[in-house]
C-alpha cells in the first residue's frame, strides 16, 4: 500500500511558479542615470541593481546615495551609498588593479538583510568633477517576490490543448506501467509471506 502512495505523490503535479534574482544595469552618464528611474512592476525583492559609471571624462567619480529610512536625508548613519565609482580601473601587466580601492561598477541588492524595504527608493545620482558635486534624483520600485500560478489560463488554442495532452501522455503511461507492476507483484509477495 505504501509503495501505491509513493506513487500517487510522484505523479501529483505541483505549480510553482518560481523568480529568479534578476540583475536590472543603471548606467552612469555625465547628464543622470539611464533609466531615470526604474516604475514598479519591474523589480521584486532580491532582484539586484547592476550599477556602471558610463562617465568617460578624466577624473570624473560617481556614486548613487540612497534614502533607506525615507526621512528625506541622504548619507546618514541608516542609509546606503555606493563607492565613488570611475569609468575605469588602471590595470598593472597581469591585468590586477593597481588601486584596489578603484570601482567602476557595484551591485545592490534589494533586500530586507541589505536595509531595503519594499516599495518606493528614494535616491540621488551625485557627480564629483574636480571639486563640484552635481546631483539628479532617482528612484526605484521594487515589491515582493510573489509566486503564483497564472489567474487566466489561455482558451481556445488549439496547440496549447495539443501539447497539454501529449505532455500528459508520459505521466499517464507511467501510471498504468506502475499499476501493472504493483498488479503483477503483490500476489507474489503475499504468495511469499503465506509460506514463510
Amino acid at each position: 500500500m505504501s509503495f501505491f502512495m509513493i506513487i500517487i505523490i510522484l505523479l501529483i503535479p505541483i505549480n510553482v511558479h518560481a523568480h529568479d534574482p534578476k540583475n536590472y544595469t543603471v548606467l552612469l552618464f555625465e547628464d543622470g542615470p539611464t533609466p531615470g528611474g526604474i516604475v514598479a512592476g519591474i523589480l521584486v525583492e532580491n532582484d539586484s541593481l547592476f550599477i556602471r559609471n558610463h562617465d568617460t571624462r578624466e577624473n570624473v567619480s560617481h556614486r548613487l546615495m540612497v534614502d533607506l529610512d525615507g526621512n528625506g536625508e541622504f548619507g546618514e548613519i541608516d542609509d546606503y551609498s555606493t563607492s565613488w565609482l570611475n569609468s575605469s580601473c588602471k590595470l598593472n601587466e597581469t591585468g590586477v588593479k593597481i588601486d584596489e580601492n578603484c570601482n567602476a561598477h557595484e551591485m545592490i541588492l534589494l533586500s530586507a538583510s541589505n536595509g531595503f524595504l519594499q516599495g518606493n527608493i528614494s535616491m540621488i545620482h551625485e557627480i564629483m568633477y574636480g571639486d563640484n558635486v552635481t546631483i539628479h534624483e532617482f528612484y526605484v520600485y521594487f515589491g515582493e517576490d510573489i509566486h503564483t500560478p497564472p489567474i487566466d489560463p489561455p482558451t481556445n488554442n488549439e496547440e496549447s490543448e495539443v501539447e497539454s495532452n501529449n505532455s500528459l501522455f508520459p505521466i499517464i503511461l507511467l501510471l498504468f506501467a506502475s499499476l501493472l507492476g504493483m498488479v503483477l507483484i503483490i500476489p507474489q509477495l503475499t504468495k511469499t509471506n503465506q509460506k514463510e
